[in-house]
C-alpha cells in the first residue's frame, strides 16, 4: 500500500491524540492528554503476548525485520510523519499483525500514556547525539526520560541503546548507571561492539558502519 495512504485522521484546530490504521497519533502543542484513555496492549494486538518497544524508528528497517520475525508484540515510536507513512506502508504490504506504530513524542507518549510495568523490552537505536553543547538538551537519554523507562519496564526486563557516537554512548552509560534500579548486563566496559546472532539490519548500522564507524551496543536491567 503507498504510504500517501495514510493522512492524519484529524484538522489541526481539532486535534486529539486518536488511533487510525494501526497508528497512535499524538498531536503537538496538545495539552489535555488526560481526557484520553490509552488502550491495553492486549486490546491493541487481540493477545497477552511480551511487549517491545523501539524508539525512533526512522523508516522502520530494524523493527519490521524483528516484527516478521518474532511472535511477540512490536511498537515504533517515529516523531516524523513521513517516516510513519513508511514503516505503515511496509506493514500493510507485508500484512504484519504484530507491530503497532506510535506517531508523536517519545517522552509525551511514555509519560503520558503507557502504564507502569507495561514493556517487557526497550530499544533505542541511533538516537540523535545532538553533538552541539546549546542542543544538548535535545538529547533523548535525560534523566527523567530514564525515570519513566524505569516505571514501564517491567522488572528485570531490558533496555538495549546502540550508537555509534562515542561521546553520546558515554552519556547514556553514566546516566543510566547513576540512576538507582539499573545495572549494566555486560561486564566493563559496559558495551560490545559485535551483537551475537546479530542484532538486525536498520539504515543507520549500514551508513556508519560503510563509513568505518565503531558501533557500540549498550544494555541495562531494570534490577
Amino acid at each position: 500500500m503507498k504510504r500517501d495512504k495514510l493522512h492524519f485522521p484529524y484538522k489541526w484546530e481539532e486535534r486529539k491524540p486518536q488511533i487510525s490504521e494501526g497508528v497512535f497519533f499524538i498531536p503537538d502543542h496538545y495539552y489535555s492528554h488526560e481526557k484520553w484513555t490509552f488502550p491495553s496492549w492486549a486490546t491493541i494486538f487481540g493477545n497477552n503476548s511480551p511487549v517491545h518497544i523501539e524508539y525512533g524508528s526512522g523508516n522502520g528497517m530494524w523493527v519490521l525485520e524483528k516484527a516478521l520475525a518474532s511472535s511477540v508484540n512490536w511498537v515504533a515510536v517515529e516523531y516524523r510523519f513521513d517516516r510513519v507513512q513508511k514503516i505503515w506502508s511496509k506493514m500493510k504490504h507485508l500484512n504484519i499483525k504484530n507491530l503497532f506504530i506510535i506517531c508523536g513524542e517519545a517522552q509525551t507518549f511514555t509519560k503520558k500514556y503507557l502504564p507502569n510495568s507495561s514493556i517487557d523490552q526497550i530499544f533505542v537505536n541511533f538516537p540523535d547525539p545532538w553533538p552541539k553543547s546549546r542542543h544538548a538538551k535535545h538529547r533523548l537519554f535525560q534523566s527523567c526520560f530514564i525515570r519513566e523507562l524505569l516505571r514501564i519496564l517491567k522488572p528485570m526486563g531490558t533496555l538495549t541503546a546502540v550508537t555509534d557516537d562515542a561521546t553520546y554512548g558515554e552519556q547514556i552509560h553514566s546516566k543510566m548507571l547513576s540512576a538507582s534500579s539499573w545495572e549494566s548486563t555486560f561486564p566493563a566496559p559496559h558495551f560490545i561492539t559485535e551483537w551475537e546472532g546479530g542484532y538486525g539490519s536498520s539504515y543507520f548500522d549500514t551508513l556508519w558502519r560503510q563509513k568505518g564507524k565503531l558501533i557500540r551496543y549498550f544494555q541495562f536491567k531494570k534490577t
